[in-house]
């Protein structure tokens, strides 16, 4: 069974990769790079305006590592077809549990580093520690995080739910204090407190002779993987995630608005697809919000424009798939409406939805910036605007048409 997990682990591998071309395309990486060039940037300047005695900064860290730590879930890689198909092979499956475990500590022990390699400046400035205290606190959450995963592979099991909840419970508590010990303390013992705790979950975990709850490990692995498709569907269509319709007999006057032309007709289209399907409307609606509530709380004009700049470009590529929505319809391709007049009507729609967004976001800003720099940032969100439905949308429609 260590090697079956082995092939699902390829499969699941290759399946990733797949999206991550997408994901991790040429201008949301330049995106990225800039905003994290400009927050280390800000993240110096604050620490370097910190008073002598700020003792807010353990206490920040502490929060911080404590609501991180959790990050990251068991990844069991199973199917619902497993539950008849390898039942049969149940009492092979502890080999099949301990490579997922060990597979499971990979994303958060990246993720750890990078939370610890974050926080060590602060630390540094606030404390009297160095920058080699680092690889204590690393291996100290990393074993607070191993002793979690333990727990999570106990509770694959039947009739578990009551001691899982009681091991939760007791390892949130031990890992706050932990944290606490190691960064007020000694991090070195912090760190071989944390080890023996994963001996202690080990043992307390322990469970040979129980039946696994198939049920409850396929259940858990497709939310794991639908949190995943969630994220990448930011960035391209996922078939893994259903689309919903929803009536929503209150919008119907926003599509009275649109005249019955013969060049509306795909206009019509798109702005029904985008108001009824859930995918679309709901992407819109969350990526305005995280944008609203991320501006509402910077005070630099830069980041702002970042951070604006970023979320109207992730608008308007998750809607650039509504052009090829109906074209799996035979009559649609009987239409006496051209290809072009189709581009021109998508258009419209992106213009109306990403002004929206524009203007929603300079509102948003004035909380926190004065007027002129929040008039800045509508002027550059315009102009963003404008190139983007004028040339980079045409050339992905184009893209699309040579495809097909």
């Amino acid at each position: 069974m260590s090697d079956f997990f082995d092939l699902r682990l390829r499969k699941h591998q290759k399946r990733m990769m797949k999206y991550m071309r997408y994901v991790l395309n040429d201008h949301f990486v330049l995106v990225c790079l800039f905003l994290v060039g400009g927050l280390g940037f800000y993240y110096s300047n604050v620490l370097q305006t910190l008073p002598e005695n700020f003792r807010w900064g353990l206490p920040i860290v502490l929060l911080l590592w404590w609501l991180v730590l959790p990050a990251g879930t068991l990844v069991t890689l199973l199917e619902p077809a497993d539950t008849a198909f390898i039942l049969p092979k149940e009492g092979q499956m502890k080999g099949y549990l301990k490579k997922a475990l060990n597979y499971s500590l990979l994303f958060p022990f990246v993720l750890l580093i990078l939370v610890i390699g974050a926080a060590m400046p602060l630390i540094v400035v606030v404390s009297e520690y160095s920058f080699s205290s680092m690889i204590w606190f690393v291996v100290m959450l990393w074993g607070l995080k191993y002793s979690q995963l333990l727990i999570l592979r106990f509770s694959c099991y039947q009739q578990t739910e009551k001691r899982a909840i009681q091991l939760k419970s007791l390892w949130y508590i031990a890992s706050l204090l932990v944290i606490a010990f190691s960064l007020y303390l000694f991090p070195i013992v912090g760190a071989g407190i944390a080890l023996a705790l994963v001996a202690l979950f080990h043992r307390l975990s322990a469970n040979k002779k129980g039946l696994l709850d198939w049920e409850k490990m396929v259940r858990r692995e497709r939310s794991r993987l639908y949190r995943i498709y969630q994220f990448i569907n930011l960035f391209t269509d996922v078939p893994e995630i259903e689309s919903k319709v929803k009536r929503r007999k209150y919008l119907d006057q926003l599509l009275k608005q649109i005249s019955f032309k013969q060049e509306n007709t795909y206009l019509y289209l798109f702005v029904r697809r985008a108001l009824r399907g859930t995918e679309y409307s709901g992407l819109y609606l969350r990526l305005l919000a995280i944008g609203g509530i991320l501006i509402a709380t910077l005070q630099d004009v830069r980041f702002a424009i970042g951070i604006s700049v970023l979320l109207i470009y992730l608008i308007g590529f998750q809607l650039i798939p509504l052009y090829g929505q109906f074209d799996y319809i035979s009559f649609v391709q009987l239409y006496p409406v051209s290809k072009k007049t189709k581009q021109q009507s998508l258009q419209k729609l992106l213009i109306a939805l990403l002004l929206a967004a524009a203007c929603v976001f300079t509102l948003v800003s004035l909380t926190q910036l004065p007027v002129t720099q929040s008039l800045f940032l509508l002027v550059i969100l315009l102009v963003e605007v404008a190139l983007f439905i004028g040339f980079y949308l045409p050339n992905r429609i184009k893209k699309w048409r040579d495809k097909g």
